[in-house]
């Protein structure tokens, strides 16, 4: 297994395993080498374990990594290709794409996260709004970004950031990730008084666990 070492403007060292197996680490200029490489024997077990899951993950769902199908609250959407279609439309059947994308996977690309991103600008307010009431906290601010690192995160401002591609998720797993960062407003921390205020609402253990099978989704595009 090749590991790609890349120095960057950052405190720590951070590992990435990429969606297609790569295994690049990031590492402070000024830090030597070797002690980065250290850092990568210390967790040579969470590496294989997470390139096996990604690997895995990639082989049951090559379709969508591929972009040939996409997933929308859940269900497998398959792509189609149609003259005069301007931008991506959802259908009984398929999501109709513009034909300049069919053999133009950057085009294709572009044209999801937009979509995705209006998606998302439709459903989770909403959720939010629902749980907000709930919960009885409502945000200052809803920031819906197409992230490739986390799925949400709440701030001192209150103020709570999404990730679009939640919208591509079954919808109780979207609905957790609402709801954990709404709970963030009244706990700022993952303290077991935390976990008591979401476990009012869903079943964080259970949707924490079913939640990785999905991690893949953050940096398909």
């Amino acid at each position: 297994m090749e590991i790609i070492y890349k120095k960057a403007e950052r405190k720590t060292v951070k590992i990435e395993v990429r969606l297609d197996g790569a295994v690049v680490v990031y590492y402070p200029k000024y830090c030597p080498k070797e002690r980065a490489e250290a850092f990568v024997r210390e967790k040579s077990l969470w590496i294989d374990r997470k390139r096996d899951e990604i690997l895995k993950n990639r082989a049951r769902n090559d379709d969508i990594f591929e972009l040939n199908t996409i997933l929308l609250l859940g269900k497998r959407v398959v792509l189609m290709y149609e003259k005069g279609v301007v931008n991506p439309v959802l259908t009984e059947k398929a999501l109709l794409m513009p034909i300049d994308a069919e053999k133009s996977p950057e085009k294709k690309r572009e044209y999801l996260k937009k979509y995705i991103k209006n998606a998302a600008n439709d459903i989770l307010p909403q959720c939010v709004s629902f749980f907000a009431e709930k919960i009885g906290k409502c945000p200052t601010k809803i920031i819906i970004l197409q992230q490739k690192s986390v799925w949400g995160s709440c701030n001192t401002k209150k103020e709570i950031r999404l990730n679009a591609k939640l919208v591509m998720l079954p919808r109780d797993l979207m609905e957790y990730v609402v709801i954990h960062e709404l709970c963030h407003m009244i706990e700022l921390n993952h303290s077991q008084k935390f976990w008591q205020n979401v476990n009012l609402f869903c079943d964080s253990e259970k949707c924490r666990k079913n939640l990785k099978q999905y991690n893949y989704l953050i940096s398909l595009f």
